[in-house]
């Protein structure tokens, strides 16, 4: 069985690298995380339904040559996700879903972070710097702006509304503009 990376399949390979089980390929963690994660395993067939096991805070399957091939990517990835496209994209989203943030003041983070995966940010141009256990990126505005489109846990969060008007806030004459309230009109 010859497996061929395909930007979905590298999602799913960023957001197991962060949050992997001991056990087979699967992640650990909250229920959106297994969630997320079940879901995009069983939409791209990586197996079915009655071999994906579920405990209490984890979900994961056994398949030797997908698990062979997600050490590969992981040891390959600064070549693998060398450009700016959506390979990259979508890797960086797993990752990010899985292990990053933004906390209240706008700083995007990704915690469980290693030298590569720094390297893999710098090699991109968004920047990359530890501080508190955590990998901050240093160009945010634009590492939200490449993987907006490929985030699956964080894509309702409010800095993606911001990196998508450029930066503007909506204003008060912006939201006037919207759709009235059918409850509110007679």
């Amino acid at each position: 069985m010859k497996i061929k990376l395909t930007p979905e399949l590298a999602y799913i390979i960023g957001f197991w690298r962060k949050r992997r089980t001991f056990e087979g390929i699967g992640i650990r963690g909250e229920p959106r995380f297994i969630e997320v994660f079940s879901k995009e395993v069983l939409d791209k067939a990586l197996t079915t339904p009655d071999k994906l096991l579920n405990q209490e805070d984890r979900v994961y399957f056994y398949h030797s040559a997908y698990r062979k091939f997600f050490q590969d990517i992981e040891k390959e990835q600064l070549e693998r996700f060398r450009y700016l496209n959506e390979y990259a994209a979508s890797y960086l989203s797993g990752m990010f879903d899985s292990a990053g943030g933004i906390d209240e003041r706008g700083v995007v983070y990704l915690a469980k972070a290693n030298r590569q995966d720094e390297m893999l940010l710098i090699r991109l141009g968004f920047g990359a710097r530890f501080r508190a256990e955590r990998m901050v990126v240093e160009k945010p505005r634009a590492f939200l702006a490449f993987i907006r489109n490929y985030v699956k846990i964080f894509k309702d969060h409010k800095a993606f509304d911001y990196v998508k008007n450029n930066g503007k806030r909506k204003s008060k004459a912006d939201s006037s503009k919207e759709a009235p309230d059918p409850k509110t009109e007679c």
